[in-house]
């Protein structure tokens, strides 16, 4: 009977997962339909365009908006900051180590950057907090929108830095005026001055973020389109090395984001819902400002591009998985 219920339960599962992930294609089919029909006459402007509101304003809003949403008290435990560092550092050093191995691969030479971005950059602002959400409650809203933020401020360093490092296709010269002007690093800050503001204040900047929050999304996947048709000769190859980064990004950061929730769980540094959290975000496929980022970088978007698509397609056989354990965590 538990066997029947547990199998009703990832089923339903992965019927909602995969109704969550056709919503939100919707707008990358546009994308492809008004290139079709030629309704954008110059395209590369438009995906450079796009590209700069997604990075610059529309993304930046969503994570300070969540920073100003979150509740006090919702990271009372020391391992709730630590959490995601401690699966940042792991990641990195299988970045590095992935990147020895793929080298040899075909044209691209070095993919330790690629690799590096797709790991750190999870799609955990898009559709990790809505599902966490959605598995665990309203209770989850809170830390898991901080648990976002926390991970988009490293991502948002760490990844075009490791980008432009381990990329056979850079010069590891890092540009570091690039890195600290991109307003991503800046957004969660931005949140906690907002915070510091009188009630007037905050509800004036809420009112001016939520409409960029929202928009985020559906022009970041309309990008996505946009890339996809007007390059997919060069996409819709697997290119060697692409299916290793979906694998990574699938099956070994949920282990180590498992990994480290349960451990610091068990040790009493971190609440049964906070380590759901942690396990469900792991699960997210690459996040679609992975692919921003790269195109921004000039560095691996046909790569990334591609591990996007089969990542976010792929996911909505894993994360049922993932959530089925999140929600006996939560319960503990």
């Amino acid at each position: 009977m538990m066997l029947l219920v547990l199998l009703a339960f990832e089923v339903s599962a992965v019927l909602a997962n995969a109704g969550r992930l056709g919503v939100l294609a919707v707008p990358a089919i546009l994308g492809v339909v008004v290139v079709r029909v030629r309704l954008i006459g110059n395209v590369p402007a438009a995906i450079d365009a796009l590209n700069v509101y997604t990075l610059h304003i529309g993304f930046p809003a969503l994570i300070a908006l969540g920073v100003l949403d979150v509740g006090a008290g919702v990271a009372s435990h020391w391992g709730f900051w630590i959490a995601i560092p401690a699966v940042d550092a792991v990641l990195v050093a299988l970045s590095w180590v992935a990147g020895r191995a793929l080298r040899r691969e075909g044209p691209g030479g070095r993919q330790g950057g690629t690799v590096a971005l797709v790991l750190l950059f999870g799609n955990t602002a898009y559709l990790g907090l809505p599902f966490a959400v959605s598995v665990l409650g309203e209770r989850a809203r809170g830390p898991a929108s901080l648990l976002v933020a926390i991970q988009v401020g490293i991502a948002v360093f760490l990844g075009p830095v490791l980008l432009q490092r381990w990329s056979g296709d850079a010069d590891g010269r890092v540009e570091w005026g690039r890195v600290l002007r991109q307003p991503l690093l800046w957004a969660p800050l931005l949140g906690v001055l907002i915070r510091l503001l009188p009630v007037s204040g905050r509800d004036a900047a809420r009112d001016v973020l939520t409409p960029l929050s929202a928009s985020t999304a559906p022009v970041a996947m309309f990008l996505l389109g946009l890339y996809l048709v007007h390059n997919w000769e060069r996409v819709r190859v697997a290119e060697p090395g692409v299916w290793t980064h979906v694998g990574l990004r699938l099956v070994v950061a949920p282990i180590v984001n498992a990994a480290v929730a349960v451990a610091l769980f068990e040790i009493g540094a971190i609440s049964g819902v906070v380590a759901a959290i942690i396990v469900i975000l792991g699960g997210m496929p690459a996040a679609i400002s992975t692919f921003s980022l790269a195109q921004y970088a000039g560095i691996g978007a046909d790569r990334v591009a591609s591990v996007v698509v089969r990542s976010s397609v792929a996911s909505v056989l894993t994360m049922p998985m993932l959530a089925t354990l999140a929600g006996q965590l939560s319960r503990r």
